[in-house]
């Protein structure tokens, strides 16, 4: 079975990515709670004060790039599923099992039209994956 996706916490550096990607969940009639954060405090706070279904994160940030970040909530025992969002072509982890779940890549550009069936999509994929 799918869990439902309503919670959803996104950091990015970059204050126009930021605005893009809030602006295109909450259009996409599915009725998203979106919270954005522009760096790993703001971030953290979020994250357990928020408690999302799904996080987004940005790989290529100035003072924690998105990789490191997620190793930091994992070794915090969070396992809040994760989507980055990169203009990387290829992105390769150095402990993929520590860093799971991670159930996508969101390659910028991306299209604010299509951004919230992409991110279903994924999450449906995931655990379709997960449960069979």
């Amino acid at each position: 079975m799918v869990p439902p996706l309503n919670k959803i916490l996104h950091i990015d550096d970059d204050a126009v990515m930021r605005m893009m990607v809030k602006k295109s969940l909450e259009r996409c009639s599915q009725g998203f709670e979106i919270e954005s954060s522009s760096n790993y405090t703001e971030f953290s706070d979020n994250l357990h004060h928020f408690i999302p279904d799904l996080l987004i994160i940005d790989v290529v940030m100035p003072n924690i790039d998105g990789p490191t970040l997620l190793k930091n909530i994992r070794q915090s025992g969070n396992k809040t599923p994760v989507i980055f969002m990169t203009g990387q072509e290829n992105l390769e982890f150095d402990d993929p099992v520590l860093m799971a779940p991670v159930i996508g890549m969101l390659h910028k550009p991306f299209s604010p039209i299509s951004l919230g069936e992409d991110i279903i999509r994924m999450w449906n994929d995931f655990y379709s994956r997960t449960n069979s």
